[in-house]
């Protein structure tokens, strides 16, 4: 007996499917034309953001994944019969959830990892050829400071009579390695850094305090005094042993990172 409500979800969620094919298509042949944001994409930062909506072709997988469940869940036997009733729906209905699965892992996998690269369209790949968001030159052993400037050099020039403040996190802080730094400059969240991460900001020239937070522990503030045209760089990173230590999350509330000028 057909379920008519698994076969409407599967028709419904199948022209979802469909349209968000299209788009994928249009993007990987147009790098000017705009994917659609993944779900998933709400409940991350800007870079990853960044990385799900390039690799939106992931979301349209999901979206066919459950499709193909739904369709042969629809001629599936109900009330616990057994799926070898009708190999073909179960054979269909397993191949769904494999590929929804496969969908959902991979774009786990772009957010934690900036893996898979093959999902995105080559104008992705080779535009800020690093996924992470990490500054150019960081990979090839460039120092902390040669690599910011290599960065802050690729930023256009559109913010004339202001200074420049970039704030990058250590590739090799071992300190939470899967949450984000949260990046504060006179008290207003301008950025969040996973590992080898940066955001740079725009200010007036003048006085400033930046300082970076994880849940509630924080640097100590760093106040500068800048001057327009000025390019501020700052490396952030946990203290050294408070990963080992458990009273470091109330004993260096303040302490419990690290920002310093590079």
């Amino acid at each position: 007996m057909v379920s008519w409500a698994a076969l409407a979800g599967s028709a419904s969620i199948g022209g979802l499917s469909a349209r968000s094919w299209v788009q994928v298509a249009r993007y990987w042949g147009d790098p000017a034309a705009h994917p659609s944001p993944t779900v998933l994409a709400r409940f991350t930062g800007p870079a990853a953001q960044r990385r799900l909506t390039q690799g939106s072709l992931l979301n349209s997988v999901c979206l066919s994944g459950v499709t193909l469940l739904l369709l042969g869940g629809a001629w599936l036997p109900q009330h616990g019969g057994a799926g070898t009733q009708n190999p073909v729906a179960f054979a269909v209905a397993l191949g769904g959830l494999v590929v929804f699965l496969s969908g959902c892992l991979g774009q786990i996998s772009l957010v934690f990892l900036g893996r898979p690269r093959f999902v995105l369209p080559k104008h992705a790949r080779d535009d800020n050829g690093d996924m992470a968001g990490r500054p150019p030159g960081r990979e090839s052993g460039s120092s902390p400071g040669r690599g910011a400037d290599a960065a802050s050099a690729l930023l256009p020039v559109e913010h004339e009579g202001k200074a420049e403040i970039l704030v990058f996190r250590d590739e090799a802080d071992t300190y939470a390695q899967l949450r984000r730094y949260k990046v504060y400059v006179d008290g207003k969240r301008v950025g969040s850094l996973r590992r080898g991460e940066h955001c740079v900001t725009f200010v007036a020239p003048g006085a400033h305090i930046v300082q970076v937070k994880i849940s509630w522990c924080t640097s100590p503030v760093s106040r500068v005094d800048v001057a327009p045209g000025d390019r501020l760089r700052f490396l952030c990173r946990a203290r050294s042993g408070v990963a080992t230590e458990p009273t470091a999350v109330y004993r260096l509330r303040h302490d419990f990172l690290v920002l310093c000028a590079v």
